[in-house]
């Protein structure tokens, strides 16, 4: 159990670099997301204000998905497999005509940890490419399992960013499965 009251309270110039309310708690959630689709077969509650937002049980991946984004995602879910010796690509992509004008579920998780790679969402985008619309982004929720040895997570502050022995053969196999 994490639970996080009057963070600043003994720290208030620390305070002062909070943005609003709203905000904040956007960001939090986001963070919380992330870690519920990491690790679906964990129960998670977040609770703002003594106001439950979110109670997603111990389940299956698809159903954390869809615990999360809505019932409206579940037909719109597609399976993705692909495993080779230097990396195993599983989770779930979405049909073309969920995708959206606006960022937000859009996600990579590399042995269990969230990541952002630019080079990797622009395999996503290639393989969608022409089915639809330019400005539009497909939702999707993939998950690598790679040597550890093969990757480095100390490339950025935040480790959102993870650096790939062998970026482009995994850009490939990405563009191939998603096409697939």
């Amino acid at each position: 159990n994490i639970r996080v009251r009057d963070l600043f309270y003994n720290v208030p110039a620390r305070r002062k670099f909070l943005k609003s309310e709203s905000t904040e708690l956007r960001n939090i959630t986001q963070e919380f997301i992330r870690a519920a689709l990491s690790h679906p077969d964990i129960e998670f509650r977040l609770t703002n204000n003594d106001k439950e937002l979110y109670i997603l049980p111990a389940t299956i991946l698809r159903k954390r998905i869809i615990n999360i984004f809505g019932k409206n995602i579940d037909s719109k879910l597609l399976a993705i497999e692909c495993n080779t010796e230097m990396l195993s690509i599983s989770g779930f992509i979405c049909t073309p005509n969920h995708a959206k004008k606006s960022h937000g579920e859009q996600y990579f998780f590399t042995n269990g940890r969230f990541m952002r790679h630019p080079l990797f969402h622009k395999a996503v985008m290639e393989a969608y490419s022409g089915i639809i619309a330019t400005d539009a982004l497909p939702s999707y929720f993939l998950y690598f399992k790679v040597n550890p040895e093969s990757i480095d997570v100390n490339i950025h502050p935040t480790k959102t960013e993870i650096k790939f022995q062998h970026e482009w053969d995994c850009f490939t196999l990405i563009k191939a499965g998603i096409k697939e």
